[in-house]
């Protein structure tokens, strides 16, 4: 029997892996840790990876870390989670028996990133892919119920139909970003063949099967709300000034600097590796986008 951590185990990625790895996997011994102690149920385990020691989780097999943020708050900051968490990984390693290592970074990940999201990522890959046995998986935007994504949309649209007749001010070139999202069932494939294998390759870009835009996801939103979505571009840089001194302040459920930086920049990349080392094609993402943003 194999014993498999998931720290981050209470996230929606978190959740997705450890229900893969209970389904696929059924003989081994699933570990599923939290440091959010107020969100804990019986199938969750206490263990703050900052604080509490590394020898109560005994030998470990495989250790996945599916811990990550989007953005910063008072409890959690890019460097902590993306940097500190790898570094500690690292160094707890030998307590709990050396196990493999499954982490789950970003698609785009660089340490060299002017993006804090992106760099912090990318360090942390880089202090894992130095050690043996370890594996980073990079997912593009995954495609869970309700995500942040799909909140924003939301969120546009509503404001653009009461207060700007259906006409939402977009910053230029935005429309235009490509983005390639995955469906939560290939990431749980990926994850097990890494559970089960050990391949040569250490470093994997997981994204679906189909290029999309924000453009295109802005006029689904509409048509499943029925609304014609006339979007007026304008300048980014004027938007930029006006999404880090008012929007981010005032109206930070909507988007923070962080975010806006995100939008443009293309999310795409090669999904042959993944298809060929998991034996079968990835899946479309077109239909959960169109029936995600219908109004229930």
């Amino acid at each position: 029997m194999k014993r498999i951590a998931v720290i981050g185990a209470s996230g929606r990625l978190g959740q997705t892996i450890c229900s893969a790895i209970s389904m696929q996997l059924p003989e081994t011994e699933l570990l599923c840790l939290s440091r959010k102690k107020a969100a804990l149920d019986e199938k969750f385990i206490s263990f703050d990876p900052f604080t509490d020691d590394w020898n109560i989780l005994n030998h470990t097999d495989i250790l996945i870390n599916a811990a990550g943020i989007i953005h910063e708050s008072g409890d959690y900051a890019f460097e902590e989670v993306h940097v500190r968490l790898p570094q500690l990984i690292i160094e707890n390693r030998h307590l709990i028996g050396n196990p493999k290592i499954i982490h789950i970074s970003a698609l785009g990940a660089d340490s060299t990133h002017p993006i804090a999201f992106l760099r912090t990522k990318g360090e942390g890959d880089k202090i894992l892919l130095k050690q043996p046995g370890c594996y980073i998986v990079r997912p593009s935007i995954v495609c869970t119920p309700n995500a942040l994504l799909i909140q924003k949309l939301k969120t546009l649209l509503e404001l653009s139909s009461k207060y700007l007749f259906n006409h939402p001010f977009i910053p230029a070139d935005f429309l235009k970003t490509r983005i390639q999202p995955v469906m939560p069932v290939d990431l749980q494939e990926l994850i097990v063949k890494l559970c089960k294998e050990s391949p040569n390759n250490k470093l994997w870009n997981l994204v679906g099967a189909e290029e999309l835009t924000f453009g295109w996801l802005i006029e689904q939103a509409g048509k499943a709300r029925n609304q014609k979505i006339n979007p007026i571009e304008i300048p980014k840089n004027l938007v930029a000034v006006v999404t880090r001194n008012f929007i981010s302040v005032w109206f930070p459920e909507l988007i923070n600097y962080e975010q806006f930086q995100l939008l443009f920049k293309d999310n795409i990349a090669d999904k042959n590796p993944v298809e060929s080392f998991i034996g079968k094609s990835v899946q479309s993402t077109r239909e959960f986008w169109e029936n995600e943003f219908k109004e229930t």
